[in-house]
């Protein structure tokens, strides 16, 4: 089985997310993607609780038996580093580095040499990079170029949770940027205001 892993805060999901993973799903001919929201990630702040993250994910991605969740790093507590928690579900996945897939943005890539154990990640499993708003990927040294698949053609949309949570303090639509669910969610909870 080949098996996709997608990290990040999601604080919220939005449908630029959900775009890429479909995408990269098909063009690898993945049979699942996990969502892998994060508790306490080392380079980013957090809006919502981990909690709250994770009960929009599962709202996101309901109708598609692709995709999964993972709450490994929010039960774990504390700080994770990417190539801890890969170790870990490629232990629990029984799954082979061949069929192993980690999925970062472009703009991720470009700090790759600043993660915990860089080499590590590329020894456990494929690097799989998607482009940003702008074209990163470039920038990355290019030994991590060289070791990694690059989507370019992956589909960009100028979305951005920063963007949605602004919008949501500013009282305005949040209407097709996140799933209706999510939407709704956001707004019951009074997140983000």
């Amino acid at each position: 089985m080949k098996i996709g892993l997608y990290g990040g805060t999601f604080d919220p999901i939005h449908t630029a997310h959900l775009l890429i993973a479909q995408y990269i799903t098909e063009e690898l001919n993945l049979q699942k993607i996990i969502f892998i929201p994060s508790a306490d990630p080392p380079h980013k702040a957090v809006y919502s609780s981990s909690e709250h993250r994770f009960k929009m994910l599962q709202l996101a991605i309901l109708k598609n038996t692709a995709f999964e969740i993972s709450a490994f790093e929010i039960k774990k507590k504390g700080v994770s580093f990417s190539v801890d928690t890969i170790e870990q579900l490629r232990k629990q996945l029984n799954v082979d580095k061949q069929n192993l897939f980690w999925i970062i943005g472009s703009d991720n890539f470009v700090d790759f040499p600043n993660w915990k154990d860089p080499d590590k990640i590329f020894e456990l499993c494929n690097v799989v990079v998607f482009p940003r708003n702008t074209d990163d990927f470039e920038k990355a040294p290019n030994e991590y170029q060289e070791r990694a698949f690059y989507l370019k053609n992956t589909p960009l949309l100028d979305i951005s949770s920063t963007r949605i949570r602004t919008l949501v303090k500013e009282k305005r639509s949040i209407k097709y940027w996140v799933p209706p669910a999510v939407e709704a969610f956001i707004h019951s909870e009074k997140l983000y205001a």
